[in-house]
């Protein structure tokens, strides 16, 4: 996901440059904060953007339900005429409009969560870089320190003596994992599995012929009680 890819691209590059001996923690943590803030704005256009797509999707949902009760009526009305084969293909179209429902219904959960995950996670970020603008000038001398101390550029990593550039490095790796889970639902999207799903609904189609008679049957006992 290009999110995540961004933030990640920014923390780890400014992180690892935090090590180097020749950069100017200072500097440094001033471009990390106005880096991040770029992501963050393009991020939370990303975020509108996909809680627009979960409310489109939901307001489907009302749509396909309709069209479902919408069928049912059309069935009890052909009944009631006496044209049992009208009814049965006015069945049919409410079983298919049932399955789009239940469709647009995951389409839409998975929406909101994305957008939910997606929010939580810009919260967490936007407080670092809070955190980072409040504390910036002491930061730049604990590194300046810790450096010092280290002995040697690489040993200055993971002992800044601070907890915000410890939370940083626990973020990107935070991210790291919501891009791995993004990636593994990319996986379950494959071919193969679009056509193994593919097969069971055309079983389902098949034994969708005696659902469509009991639900014919039991609309006629309705209208006949």
């Amino acid at each position: 996901m290009g999110i995540f890819d961004r933030f990640n691209r920014v923390l780890k590059s400014n992180l690892n440059s935090l090590v180097d001996q020749a950069e100017d923690p200072g500097k440094l943590l001033e471009q990390t904060i106005l880096d991040m803030e770029t992501e963050l704005k393009r991020a939370k256009k990303d975020l509108i953007t996909q809680l627009g797509t979960a409310k489109r999707l939901e307001k489907k949902i009302d749509e396909h339900q309709a069209e479902v009760r919408s069928w049912e009526d059309k069935a009890v009305l052909a009944l009631r005429a006496g044209d049992e084969s009208l009814a049965r293909e006015a069945l049919k179209m409410k079983q298919k409009a049932k399955q789009t429902a239940a469709s647009g219904q995951r389409q839409a959960e998975a929406a909101a969560q994305s957008a939910h995950d997606l929010q939580g996670t810009l919260e967490q970020i936007e407080a670092k870089i809070e955190d980072l603008k409040a504390r910036k000038t002491t930061l730049a001398a604990q590194v300046r320190r810790a450096r010092e101390t280290s002995g040697s550029p690489s040993g200055a990593r993971g002992r800044f003596g601070s907890e915000a550039l410890d939370g940083l490095e626990q973020l990107s790796g935070r991210i790291d994992q919501l891009e791995a889970e993004v990636e593994a639902s990319n996986v379950l999207d494959d071919p193969d599995r679009a056509r193994v799903e593919a097969r069971f609904r055309e079983l389902e189609k098949k034994s969708g012929g005696s659902a469509l008679d009991d639900e014919l049957a039991a609309l006629k006992r309705k209208l006949e009680g």
